[in-house]
């Protein structure tokens, strides 16, 4: 049996896991994502030490490795990522470089959505989106059964107008991301109540048991979500909309309200249904190994 590693690098951590060729996770590691790294130097380095934390040298035969922005995944190289401060890196071939191991690349989004394509929540269906939504927010576009990415810069939908009053990292004012991502909803409440570190699960939690701060912060998010939901239903028509990252632990706290406002939006539209991922927050860690899978004989096997 060959292990992989699944590494996924968002704004704020980096995830690591070992996975076997069945997509059973037998172990984890995280560490902080490094700030103000332009050169990915210090990326690779944590990257590198989490591979050692998770097995001994040589039990790794394969890396799949997912990042978040708009990429070249043929050729490694992240054009451009706002949450990690990249411009045209060829992240790819130096983490591989460093760990002398083969490296699958793949953005962070379409990760998940392979793995919900192949085994989740997509499965058997022609067209789909997948939404995760952690520090950042985009989406994966399943289309005619195949995951669309446009040369690496499809589905974006974290940087639509949503006349949203904060400013986003793409440098403009009012996008999903900046009023909907779990990081602007930490953000916000924080901002509004004076409490720092009250995660966004929490914050879901606070709006449910009558917080009004919460509520209304947590309201104005959902809404922006649907906002930005009615416009991909409007031109794309999915069969079901998949939610994942970390907000989707939320479950019905997400799923209700976004249902609720596009019922009252929605008119000649076909209405997709709304689920949370099969594999939670795990669907990138998954889809990361099956990259890196299917760099090996036989799947690993």
């Amino acid at each position: 049996m060959k292990l992989v590693a699944a590494i996924d690098v968002g704004g704020t951590s980096i995830k690591g896991a070992l996975v076997d060729p069945d997509l059973h996770i037998i172990a984890t590691a995280n560490a902080p994502t490094p700030q103000n790294d332009v050169d990915g130097s210090k990326t690779v380095k944590v990257i590198s030490e989490l591979l050692s934390k998770l097995a001994s040298p040589g039990e790794i035969k394969a890396v799949g490795l997912a990042v978040p922005g708009a990429l070249d995944e043929t050729n490694g190289i992240s054009r451009w990522s706002g949450n990690l401060g990249w411009k045209n890196l060829p992240i790819r071939d130096l983490l591989a470089r460093e760990i002398k191991i083969p490296v699958a690349f793949g953005h962070d989004v379409r990760t998940g959505a392979l793995a919900e394509l192949r085994n989740g929540a997509a499965k058997g269906l022609n067209n789909a989106i997948f939404i995760p939504i952690g520090t950042g927010i985009a989406a994966a576009l399943i289309i005619d059964g195949q995951i669309r990415s446009s040369n690496g810069f499809a589905g974006e939908i974290g940087h639509v107008n949503v006349g949203g009053e904060f400013n986003c990292v793409c440098g403009k004012k009012g996008c999903l991301e900046a009023a909907a991502s779990a990081l602007s909803i930490t953000n916000a409440y924080a901002q509004a109540s004076g409490k720092t570190g009250t995660s966004s699960e929490e914050i879901a939690t606070l709006s449910q048991n009558g917080d009004a701060i919460a509520q209304k912060i947590w309201e104005n998010a959902m809404a922006s979500i649907a906002t930005a939901c009615q416009m991909l239903i409007t031109v794309l028509a999915p069969e079901v909309i998949i939610f994942g990252g970390g907000l989707s632990q939320s479950g019905n706290l997400l799923i209700d309200p976004i249902a609720k406002s596009l019922g009252e939006s929605l008119t000649f539209q076909k209405v997709p249904q709304l689920v949370i991922a099969h594999y939670g927050a795990q669907a990138g860690t998954i889809g990361c190994a099956m990259l890196a899978l299917d760099l090996l004989p036989n799947g690993g096997n």
